[in-house]
């Protein structure tokens, strides 16, 4: 009995002594940090410019296949049917190949842009870490969980600050 009171005391004493401190809290719109970086609008033109590159792959693409058919459609009587089958069996993998396009270039440009970005978030995030560590932050939650906060909580005019000062 007297370990249980004791136990309990001991616990009442850590939990008040813990929740006594004052915590403090903040919040990052880590979307502007990111746009405020001047690495950030290098690294979305590179972006930018894969996905056109892509693109351009298509379009080459269906012209070849559009030359293709139209070959097919004008030599197809003068040809021998081995060289028919091969020629259709041409055509079919390019036909296939553009109509999975879509997919290959969303996962292709996301991979992409994950590559490109994923320094400038490592950077964000140590920047915010040392932020909060400078002004004795417990908790920086991102600005997109939030249904209400007053300004002043708001860090991410310092983060920007920070992150773009060489």
């Amino acid at each position: 009995m007297k370990t249980r009171l004791l136990t309990s005391l001991l616990s009442f004493a850590l939990c008040s002594t813990l929740f006594a401190q004052e915590q403090k809290f903040a919040y990052v719109n880590s979307d502007s940090v990111l746009a405020s970086m001047p690495q950030y609008k290098i690294q979305m033109k590179t972006l930018e410019s894969y996905a056109k590159q892509l693109q351009t792959q298509l379009n080459t693409k269906r012209t070849s296949l559009q030359q293709k058919v139209q070959e097919y459609q004008t030599s197809a009587p003068d040809w021998k049917p081995e060289t028919l089958q091969e020629k259709q069996q041409e055509i079919n993998s390019l036909d296939a190949e553009i109509k999975s396009f879509p997919q290959t270039y969303q996962f292709s440009v996301q991979r992409k842009q994950q590559e490109l970005l994923t320094p400038l978030i490592e950077e964000v995030q140590k920047t915010i870490s040392a932020l909060a560590k400078e002004e004795e932050i417990h908790f920086v939650f991102t600005d997109k969980t939030l249904l209400f906060s007053v300004e002043q909580l708001d860090l991410t005019g310092k983060v920007i600050a920070k992150i773009n000062t060489p």
